[in-house]
């Protein structure tokens, strides 16, 4: 029996592609035209940011089915990290700046994009934590959701990586509570998808072509119940999180949340 194909026509991977740059395009635009603006974080701000997501994750024929409601109040949001599609997918949903490596600031537009979106950049190694804590602790007070991947890098999607520890110190300065949610990328089959971990040695362009010749892919997106400091410390809040969110995307990966939950 023929394995089934997973990957689309030519012409639709050029259509898929013109409607990247036109969408890309009219981000980068938008970024320029209102830079100041987002610096601002004017009330429009986040409805214009998500809707640009939505965008992007039609773009990517990505399917996504959210599982729970999440509180709309202000926290710091921990996810998993499989794929950049992360920060579409969540950021289409959510109303939260992300944290992420400093080289994505240095990509050719989409650090741009990531810049007025109001993301923070932390330089791995760099041993500058406590700094970009104290940025996130500001975000917190100023009502403002920050998210980062506890894990510091991406995965395959099939478990969690040890987490880092010292950036959970913004939730016990401010008391802020933390949202944690896990997500999954699956295939046709249902099966975690092969393509859409973006690891190893990928190059962002030669892995972003990948995703274009793909046909639909299914991503699940399960918000776990919050977790207050309640007096723990940093280190301490981790582990807790960690075992919540590996449970969680166990869950996941067996199919046992259900539709609406």
């Amino acid at each position: 029996m023929s394995a089934v194909k997973s990957s689309v026509g030519r012409l639709q991977v050029a259509g898929r592609i013109t409607r990247l740059g036109a969408h890309i395009g009219a981000g980068f635009v938008l970024g320029v035209a209102s830079g100041a603006l987002f610096v601002q974080h004017l009330p429009f701000q986040r409805p214009v940011i998500r809707y640009w997501h939505r965008r992007m994750c039609r773009v990517l024929n990505l399917d996504i089915c959210v599982h729970g409601t999440p509180d709309p109040r202000p926290a710091l949001w921990v996810s998993n990290h499989v794929s950049w599609m992360d920060i579409p997918v969540i950021g289409a949903h959510f109303p939260v700046s992300f944290l992420s490596k400093a080289e994505v600031a240095d990509w050719p537009i989409v650090g741009h994009l990531a810049r007025a979106a109001g993301t923070l950049y932390i330089k791995r190694g760099s041993g500058d934590a406590n700094s970009v804590s104290t940025q996130m602790a500001a975000h917190l007070q100023a009502g403002r959701s920050v998210l980062f991947f506890p894990e510091g890098t991406t995965t395959d999607g099939r478990q969690l990586k040890a987490f880092f520890h010292k950036l959970f110190q913004a939730a016990c300065v401010t008391g802020a509570d933390i949202q944690p949610v896990v997500l999954c990328y699956r295939d046709e089959q249902g099966e975690l998808h092969s393509v859409a971990p973006f690891i190893g040695d990928d190059e962002f362009t030669d892995h972003l072509m990948k995703v274009l010749k793909e046909k639909p892919m299914q991503v699940e997106l399960l918000v776990l119940p919050r977790v207050s400091v309640d007096g723990r410390d940093a280190r301490a809040l981790s582990k807790h999180l960690r075992q919540l969110m590996a449970d969680g995307l166990e869950r996941l990966h067996r199919g046992e949340v259900q539709a609406g939950e």
